[in-house]
C-alpha cells in the first residue's frame, strides 16, 4: 500500500564518502543577502477533502488537509503491519522509510523539533508512538525481564530502591536500542562524530534555502552532534533559541510578536511560502546574538556564557570554523 501524492523511490541507508573538509561550508555559500520573503506557489493537491474538526487535535493545532491525509493512511499501515521476526534496526528502517516516502525530505527536518508549522509535531508524535510501540516498549520488556531472571529473586521481595534501578537501567538500555536502530538508519553508525558533523557539512554545502538550513540543524542534533560538541544544556538552549527566532523571522503571529491572546502556531502555508527562498545565515546569526543580549538578565546568564552562545552560534549557524571551540567545550561540558 503505497501514500498518496508521495514519492514512489524509497529511500535507503545513506551512505557517504565525505571528506572531513568540505571546500566551502554551509555559511560560504548562502552569505549572500537575498529576498528570503517571495511567496511560492503552493502543491496541488489532490486528497479527498476532510473538515476542520477531523483536522483538528486536541493541541489545538489543526493539520493541513494534506498531512492529515497522509497520517490517516500511515495509521492504517502500522495498524495492519507485521514486524514478527524482525530486528529493531530493520523495524525503525522500515518505519522510517514509509515517513520519508509521505513526507519527502521534510522529514529529517521533522524529526529534529527544531523548528517548522506546528504541524509537523502531530507528524513526529505519531511517528514517535510507532517507534516505541514496535521497538522501545519491546526493549524494555525484555531488558527488565532478563533483570529480574539474572537477580534470581522473587520480584515481590525487591526493595523500592532495587526496583526503581532496575526501571533505569532497563530504559537506557531500551533508549540505546532505539538510538543504534535510529543511527543506523540516518547512516551514521560508526561513525564518531567530527565525521558525523563533516559528513553533514559535506550533505549541505551548495544548498541555500529555509528549509536546507532548518534540515542541516535537525541532522547536527539528531545525529548527536549538538549534544556532543556543546553538552546537554547547552544543546538544549541553542535549539530553543533556533526555534524562538526561526518563529519571529517567519511566524507574523508569533506570541513574542502580537501577544498571547492573538498568537497563534506556524502554519504549513507559512512555512512553504519561506521554505524553498534563499536564506541569509549571516543576518540569522546576528539575530540570534541580539536576542542572547536581551534575555542573558532574565535567564540569569554570565557575560562568559553569552559569548559562549555567540561563538556556538558563529560555528554551527554561519559555518565559521573556530579552531579554539572543541577546547572550550570541551571544559564547559566537564
Amino acid at each position: 500500500m503505497r501514500i498518496e501524492s508521495a514519492p514512489q523511490v524509497r529511500p535507503e541507508y545513506r551512505k557517504s564518502t565525505a571528506s572531513p573538509a568540505p571546500s566551502k561550508t554551509f555559511g560560504q555559500v548562502m552569505s549572500q543577502t537575498q529576498d528570503r520573503y517571495v511567496p511560492s506557489a503552493p502543491p496541488p493537491r489532490t486528497e479527498p477533502e476532510f473538515s476542520l474538526a477531523e483536522r483538528t487535535r486536541p493541541s489545538g493545532v489543526t493539520v493541513s488537509n494534506a498531512t492529515h491525509a497522509k497520517l490517516k493512511q500511515l495509521a492504517e499501515i502500522d495498524a495492519q503491519a507485521d514486524y514478527t521476526g524482525m530486528s529493531p534496526d530493520e523495524i525503525y528502517a522500515e518505519i522510517w522509510n514509509r515517513y520519508s516516502e509521505a513526507f519527502g525530505e521534510d522529514m529529517i527536518a521533522i524529526r529534529g523539533c527544531i523548528a517548522g508549522p506546528a504541524e509537523w509535531c502531530v507528524v513526529n508524535n505519531q511517528f514517535q508512538g510507532e517507534i516505541v510501540h514496535h521497538i522501545f516498549n519491546p526493549a524494555i520488556n525484555a531488558a527488565w525481564k532478563e533483570g529480574v531472571k539474572l537477580d534470581g529473586r522473587p520480584y515481590t521481595e525487591w526493595t523500592y530502591e532495587e526496583e526503581n534501578a532496575l526501571d533505569r537501567s532497563c530504559r537506557e538500555k531500551a533508549d540505546k536500542v532505539v538510538y543504534d536502530a535510529k543511527m543506523k538508519a540516518l547512516g551514521y553508525d560508526g561513525m564518531d562524530f567530527d565525521q558525523r558533523e563533516a559528513v553533514i557539512r559535506e550533505k549541505y554545502a551548495g544548498k541555500n534555502t529555509t528549509s536546507d538550513f532548518l534540515k542541516m540543524q535537525s541532522e547536527l542534533k539528531l545525529s548527536g552532534v549538538l549534544r556532543h560538541k556543546m553538552g546537554e544544556d547547552q544543546a538544549d538552549t541553542y535549539c530553543a533559541m533556533l526555534d524562538a527566532q526561526f518563529e519571529r523571522a517567519f511566524n507574523p503571529n508569533y506570541i513574542m510578536i502580537v501577544g498571547h491572546e492573538k498568537s497563534s502556531f506556524m502554519t504549513a502555508d507559512q512555512w512553504y511560502r519561506v521554505a524553498n527562498q534563499p536564506f541569509d545565515t549571516v543576518q540569522f546569526a546576528a539575530s540570534m546574538k541580539e536576542n542572547v543580549h536581551q534575555v542573558s538578565g532574565h535567564n540569569g546568564w554570565t557575560e562568559d556564557y553569552v559569548k559562549l552562545l555567540e561563538r556556538l552560534f558563529d560555528h554551527f549557524v554561519t559555518g565559521a570554523v573556530d579552531e579554539s571551540l572543541d577546547q572550550l567545550l570541551g571544559s564547559e561540558k566537564q
